[in-house]
């Protein structure tokens, strides 16, 4: 089977919020909103990244869902130390403190409003 990735699909509790989160928080763009059958679509994206978020209408949600569930989003971006300090100002929730090796990467884990581990990464190759 040949397949080429489409878009990451995120199920939320609140599009508003969520929509806020991935685009004043991390810079995404809103590409497009619809509803379908109750349901709540949103796509954002970011480069070549496109992420659905899908709000699902409260008669088909499921009452106890994990939604970290072990996926993690890794974005790489620049200045990471700068964003850090204006997510953690924007009081988002932090998983992981910026981790600030020698070289490889510099890394800051937090989670978006319904638990979805993102990870933030930029590329140290020098001693600092």
């Amino acid at each position: 089977m040949q397949s080429v990735f489409a878009h990451l699909i995120l199920d939320v509790q609140n599009m508003e919020r969520s929509i806020g989160f991935y685009r004043d928080s991390l810079g995404f763009s809103l590409r497009e909103m619809n509803e379908c059958d109750g349901h709540r679509l949103a796509y954002l994206a970011t480069g070549h990244l496109e992420i659905l978020l899908l709000e699902q209408p409260l008669r088909e949600r499921t009452p106890i869902i994990e939604r970290g569930g072990g996926v993690v989003l890794n974005l790489r971006v620049r200045n990471l130390l700068d964003v850090a300090r204006d997510l953690k100002a924007a009081s988002v929730s932090v998983l992981r403190d910026v981790e600030d090796p020698l070289f490889g990467e510099r890394t800051l884990l937090i989670a978006d409003p319904d638990g979805y581990a993102i990870l933030l990464t930029e590329p140290v190759g020098t001693v600092h």
